[in-house]
This record gives structure tokens, sequence and C-alpha cells, in this order.
């Protein structure tokens, strides 16, 4: 069937940043607790929102880091963001070929705006959703929740569950489901686990150039 909208996220969807990102909160989080690396970092805040970062962090660790923790580390990774930034393969042929069929798109990220600006623009996206990018960190819950998909959803005077939703991380999976929409699920990434997200009731892909024909789209 072909939908209302498709929701995309974005870092690990249209762009290629979750390895540097989380390499860079590996770094910040070391400062104020056990050594951690970029792989542990992937693994256990992928999909997540800084302010969540921060707390399973302090959770695990038992720690009390200072309040402006957030700050800095957001300022710290949409300074990496602004250079080396590389597209997932086919994702901004796929993009424009939905907005090329009249399908309307956007965008619903734990990142902030200002760090999807910085990302998209560097892969020739930015100026196709620059006014449909949704951020977790603008609504009351992060990813598991389904909040910024609701959001998204809303601003796009569309139901939740005439859209499909593309994520690649389990939280964000969780999170689509829970909005009622229908998930494709992205492991094109070999750190990803396909078994996860199917578990988590994802349709799972492993290249942008499924999607077509998964939502309806001939060729």
């Amino acid at each position: 069937m072909i939908h209302e909208l498709v929701i995309f996220d974005c870092d690990g969807v249209l762009v290629d940043t979750e390895a540097l990102a989380n390499e860079h909160i590996a770094q910040f989080l070391s400062q104020y607790g056990p050594a951690v690396t970029g792989h542990e970092c992937r693994t256990m805040f992928q999909g997540k929102t800084l302010d969540d970062v921060c707390r399973i962090f302090s959770e695990t660790h038992n720690l009390d880091p200072a309040p402006d923790i957030v700050g800095k580390m957001r300022s710290t990774i949409e300074d990496a963001m602004g250079s080396g930034i590389e597209p997932i393969r086919g994702s901004v042929e796929l993009v424009k070929q939905l907005i090329g069929n009249k399908i309307p798109v956007c965008v619903a990220s734990s990142g902030s705006v200002p760090k999807m600006h910085k990302t998209l623009s560097q892969v020739g996206l930015l100026e196709n959703l620059e006014n449909v990018l949704f951020s977790a960190q603008d609504v009351g819950r992060g990813k598991p929740h389904p909040d910024v998909f609701l959001a998204a959803a809303s601003a796009m005077n569309v139901n939740c569950r005439d859209a499909v939703i593309i994520e690649d991380s389990l939280s964000g999976v969780v999170a689509g489901i829970a909005a009622g929409a229908r998930v494709l699920g992205f492991a094109g990434d070999p750190f990803t686990s396909a078994e996860a997200l199917a578990n988590a009731g994802a349709e799972v892909f492993v290249h942008m150039n499924e999607v077509p024909e998964l939502i309806g789209l001939k060729t």
C-alpha cells in the first residue's frame, strides 16, 4: 500500500553518523566515570536522546554528573558532526524518489534539529527536509516512547496509523510500533541486529532500494 506519510529516522537511516557520534560520546562520558568505548556506547545508547544517555550512564555507574553535562555533550557532538558525514547508501535517492512521487516525508530523530541541519546539509538532503525535521528533544519523552513520531505525524496532518516509519534502532522500532505505525527496520549495518528489530515488530530490510516495493511504490 502507498502510505500517507513516510517518517525517517535520521542517524543510521539517512546519514552515517552512529560510529562517529558514539566515539565522541564515549570520550566525553569517560571524563565523568569509568572508561567506555564507542562500541559499548552504541550498544547502550543507540536511538536515545542525549538526556537519556546521561541518565542511563549515571544510573549504571551510580554517578551524579555535573548539571550541565548534557549541554556540553550536545555541543561536543554537534561540533563533531560538522564535517565528514556520508549518506547511508541509497537514502538520498529514496527521499528524492518519494518526493518526486508526491509522497509526504519527514524526519523524526532523537538528535537535535541543529545537529540534523549539519548532517543533512552534507549529504544534499537539507533542502528537501529542512521544514519537516522533528526532534525527540522537543517533545515530552524520547524513544522508545512514541512521542516524537506522534508529534511528527500530527504536524504533517496524518494519523500515525497511516504512516510508515523507517528505523534502525531497537528503541526506534519500539517507539514506532507504540505509535501505531507500520515500521520498516533497516538492518544494513552489520552492527544492527535484524532479529531484534523483527522481534520488536519491524519488517526488516537491508538496502534502501527495497523500500519502494515494500510500500507499494512502482519503480
